[in-house]
């Protein structure tokens, strides 16, 4: 496949991210329920350039641009789901981009990244059924007894999951070990100090450590449990310039993968791959795009954020383009700097007043751990099995690992919650993949002193449990 510069139109894909990318770009489906669509120019639009600049006339965040904001969003989704309406998946798939290899992620209109085909069926199920709703195209995920923290307030901006912040917890976010694979071939030693680079900033500001492991060079691909995320060369042919993953993510689709286009920017343009890599491994410490939130006035997302601080056109988070004040170079602002003190705590060469933190991340609590063990064990289709409840000790860390066992491991689906027995509908995590191996690497939030875990057979299963946690 030929690697090409993406056009401005594609820019936001391209700089995109699992779940997260921006509605804006996609003129040809959103704009009608979003914005004026202009006519049609009659002469071929000039060669495209990647010197796009912050846009005019940015919208103020009025009370009545943020309803005027929140009124387009519902009828976004109404329009989403309206198209699909009496279609099947298989018509659904077909319109979907898979990327190449065997961990490719399904991109959904260039805008959300799913890791696994049955994530994609309830994707568009949801979709139909209209349980959740969409913003232009991208899900909003069900908070269906989805706890916070405690002193959390309504309204952080990190990524939710089932209305839990998506964030490392205190002893994963200083071991956030990555490799760069040796298939960027001469590029290679670039790309390490792009990754360096890149990192050095969010190391400043938070106290978070990226650590490279060069050993691990040779073998950097997603089934490598020696890293917590590999970075690896792709060509997607455009698709996005790179895209990276959120701290909930699986470790097979926890990969910062860096398109062929990315080497192709012009070396006179604001845009670099160290503004690209910084601005991802923002969504891969939890950060959501900042124009998601509705006092951009558009390029909407979905609802699953929470402020950690004021609405910042300047941040790193916020394309440019999408009412944004900044340039295309993808910096760091104070906004910024202390969003990430407040849920990590600062870094190295961080300044910022944090008197405006709405939540930080407590620090683990340790104690006398204790394993428990389940090596045989068995499921028919859609037969559910309860464990625990365990007592745990408040803020320590809970380790749910479930694997395949025997020849003939099956499907079964992993879910646990903190509060009481998980259902279907409600779990703090269930990573949801089409085979046996998922894990739930959690930290117990302050108020909770229980763990409850649920496997269910989505196909007849056999697989082995092991729960490890810290004792009252």
């Amino acid at each position: 496949m030929n690697a090409r510069i993406p056009t401005p139109s594609r820019l936001a894909t391209a700089l995109a991210m699992a779940l997260l990318l921006i509605a804006c770009n996609k003129t040809d489906e959103v704009a009608e329920t979003e914005a004026p669509v202009a006519e049609p120019p009659t002469a071929p639009p000039p060669t495209p350039t990647l010197a796009i600049k912050p846009a005019e006339g940015a919208v103020d965040a009025t009370d009545e641009a943020v309803a005027a904001t929140k009124d387009q969003i519902k009828a976004a989704a109404a329009a989403s789901r309206e198209k699909w309406r009496g279609k099947t998946f298989e018509e659904f798939e077909a319109t979907v981009y898979k990327e190449p290899g065997e961990d490719g992620k399904y991109i959904i209109d260039g805008d959300i990244a799913i890791p696994d085909r049955k994530l994609l069926q309830e994707y568009f199920k949801d979709i139909q059924n209209g349980l959740n709703g969409t913003a232009g195209g991208k899900l909003i995920v069900n908070q269906i007894g989805g706890e916070r923290p405690p002193g959390m307030p309504t309204a952080i901006a990190v990524n939710l999951v089932n209305g839990r912040p998506d964030i490392w917890n205190s002893a994963g976010k200083k071991q956030l070990k990555y490799c760069v694979s040796t298939t960027f071939g001469a590029r290679h030693a670039s790309v390490v100090a792009d990754m360096a680079a890149a990192t050095q900033p969010w190391e400043e500001a938070a106290n978070v450590d990226f650590l490279y492991v060069p050993a691990e060079n040779g073998n950097c691909k997603a089934s490598n449990q020696n890293v917590v995320f590999d970075v690896r060369p792709v060509d997607v042919g455009g698709e996005y310039l790179a895209r990276a993953f959120f701290p909930n993510d699986q470790r097979a689709a926890r990969n910062v993968l860096i398109d062929e286009s990315s080497f192709q920017l012009a070396p006179d343009e604001e845009l670099t791959l160290v503004g690209i890599l910084r601005h991802e491994l923002g969504h891969a410490l939890g950060w959501r795009h900042e124009h998601t939130r509705p006092e951009s006035g558009t390029c909407f997302e979905d609802s699953q954020f929470q402020p950690l601080t004021s609405y910042d056109r300047f941040s790193v988070m916020h394309y440019p383009h999408c009412n944004g004040g900044g340039d295309w170079s993808l910096q760091l602002t104070g906004s910024d700097k202390a969003g990430a003190a407040c849920i990590y705590g600062k870094g190295s060469n961080n300044t910022e007043n944090l008197s405006q933190c709405l939540f930080q991340m407590p620090d683990v609590a340790t104690g006398s751990v204790a394993t428990e063990n389940f090596p045989t064990e068995t499921l028919a289709l859609s037969q559910m099995k309860q464990y625990g409840p365990f007592d745990v000790k408040p803020g320590s860390l809970v380790e749910v690992h479930m694997s395949g066992a025997g020849s003939s491991a099956g499907d079964p689906d992993l879910y646990v919650d903190f509060s009481r027995p998980p259902e279907l509908s409600r779990w703090i995590c269930r990573p949801f993949l089409s085979h046996a191996n998922e894990i739930c690497d959690l930290q117990l939030p302050l108020n909770r002193r229980k763990v409850y875990v649920m496997v269910r057979g989505y196909t007849a299963a056999n697989y082995q449990l092991s729960i490890k946690y810290v004792r009252p």
